[in-house]
């Protein structure tokens, strides 16, 4: 009886985690000195911070807004950037020397659950597309922001597949690793073996998550769908995924881009899930938004104008509460009532008595019992991106008085530019006019049968005969080879046609 006590203790650990992989986990809390000063250089031009806070369904916010130093208050475009679900507004950092030099202000936030702000739990962007949607209240209300626009980054970017499906104010979206519905993502992450439950588990443990995500966080994770919503985007979407990401496949990014209502584009790289992103991914999302938001720049009404923000239309999800959950996902009263002879509970959780187990199960349930519940997620990614913050934040310079002094005299001096955020950075890296010119006849390949093991995607395009601009240029933008092949061959027709 002993064992059996002891192998169901360690099931309520494995348990535990599996729910608080999905609605808390770790949480990145930071100090306010890890923001940085409040003013600071980035390159030849000095911008400052302004913390604030908003309220939410789920509490106070703690928010950024990085804005010029030289007259903050005029009107510009803004992007939102959100981040994953281990992180912090000081995620948005990584954006901040590719955005800024575009004359667009950047907002950021602690999504509730996250990092400095309320909440205890995550949703993963059920929830967050609400404090989204009162960050957008906010700028909206401003009169010196413009067009918006959004950045996210794994549960960022869910967040904002939810919220560009219901506002037609936003300019464009950036989105880097989103998923295109929960319950693949679990299935995958136990298909793939990145931790140790058994086949015959999978859907206890996924219906008892459930039950949690909807008790504890108050949301279902089966109406968690982002590739429901992704139809109803209008906006243009600018789609990143890494081609090494074993946490959410990137078949999920590729899934919502096709799927996607508006304009979009894609592009690949190597990092994994939560990995450094090269520096012309950032460089390209960052001038595709500057486009997008000067091509709309003005179009966004304000609440003073007398149109109201729209609200959230989505109706609840079936079962919000515990009576739409299956009854294999329901929490038994804690008065123990029923069939005391069949199960027992275990912290409110009913498990099934390890004799009425089969000899198979136990066998299997060992293999998972006998590995230290620290290390039942070992290889799953639950920090923060990296990125900057690992390097601690270098292009982020204090201003010193003197040049605080000068930048002081020259805001108060008469303006000579017409227009705030008309002017394009010498260094920026335009999306259409930086393509690489496409060979002059259209390509028409099919891949070999016999194709050298180990090769990355380019090197296979570069094996095929294609020259190495082209195959980095349909690499970016291709998951497979034989969708880098269509993307050259469609490339060249276009360029025949014109």
């Amino acid at each position: 009886m002993e064992g059996s006590s002891s192998w169901m203790w360690r099931i309520t650990d494995v348990y535990d985690m599996l729910w608080k992989m999905v609605i808390r986990p770790p949480r990145d809390m930071y100090a306010l000195d890890e923001l940085g000063p409040e003013k600071f250089r980035l390159g030849k031009k000095i911008y400052i911070r302004r913390d604030l806070q908003l309220m939410s369904s789920r509490g106070v916010l703690e928010c950024s807004h990085f804005l010029p130093a030289r007259h903050p208050e005029a009107k510009r475009p803004c992007v939102v950037y959100l981040h994953g679900n281990c992180s912090s507004r000081l995620e948005a950092f990584d954006a901040l020397p590719v955005l800024l030099p575009h004359d667009v202000s950047v907002f950021c936030l602690d999504l509730s659950g996250s990092g400095r702000s309320d909440g205890e739990y995550i949703s993963l962007g059920f929830h967050e597309e609400g404090d989204l949607r009162a960050a957008l209240e906010h700028l909206k209300s401003l009169p010196g922001v413009s067009s918006i626009g959004l950045w996210g980054r794994s549960m960022g970017a869910t967040t904002s597949i939810l919220r560009a499906s219901q506002d037609r104010d936003l300019a464009a979206c950036v989105l880097d690793s989103a998923f295109q519905d929960l319950k693949t993502v679990a299935d995958e992450l136990v298909g793939k073996g990145r931790f140790p439950v058994p086949s015959f588990l999978t859907g206890w443990a996924f219906d008892m998550v459930r039950h949690e995500c909807v008790n504890r966080a108050g949301f279902d994770p089966l109406e968690l769908s982002p590739i429901k919503h992704a139809p109803i985007a209008a906006c243009p979407g600018f789609f990143g995924v890494a081609s090494d990401d074993t946490f959410v496949l990137p078949h999920h990014t590729q899934a919502l881009h096709d799927a996607w209502g508006g304009a979009r584009h894609l592009r690949v790289f190597d990092g994994g899930h939560n990995g450094v992103r090269p520096t012309w991914f950032l460089e390209e999302a960052a001038a595709f938004l500057a486009d997008e938001l000067r091509r709309v720049r003005g179009s966004v009404a304000h609440p003073a104008d007398g149109i109201q923000c729209k609200e959230d239309p989505r109706p609840r999800p079936e079962g919000y509460g515990q009576e739409g959950l299956r009854a294999s996902a329901r929490r038994p009263s804690d008065s123990g009532k029923g069939d005391a002879s069949s199960a027992r509970q275990v912290n409110g959780v009913r498990y099934p008595e390890a004799q009425q187990l089969t000899e198979g199960m136990q066998e299997r349930l060992q293999e998972l019992l006998s590995q230290p519940a620290e290390q039942v997620f070992v290889s799953l990614e639950t920090g923060p991106p990296a990125g900057q913050r690992d390097h601690g934040m270098p292009l982020l310079e204090p201003v010193s008085e003197r040049e605080e002094e000068a930048n002081r005299l020259s805001s108060s001096s008469p303006r000579l530019e017409s227009s705030v955020g008309s002017a394009r950075p010498t260094s920026e890296r335009r999306i259409v006019n930086r393509e690489i010119k496409p060979s002059p006849a259209p390509v028409q390949m099919e891949a070999p049968n016999i194709i050298p093991k180990g090769l990355s995607l380019a090197q296979q395009l570069t094996f095929l005969g294609f020259a190495e601009e082209l195959a980095e240029w349909a690499a970016r933008r291709s998951l497979t080879l034989e969708a880098a092949v269509d993307n050259l061959s469609s490339r060249a027709e276009a360029s025949v046609s014109l």
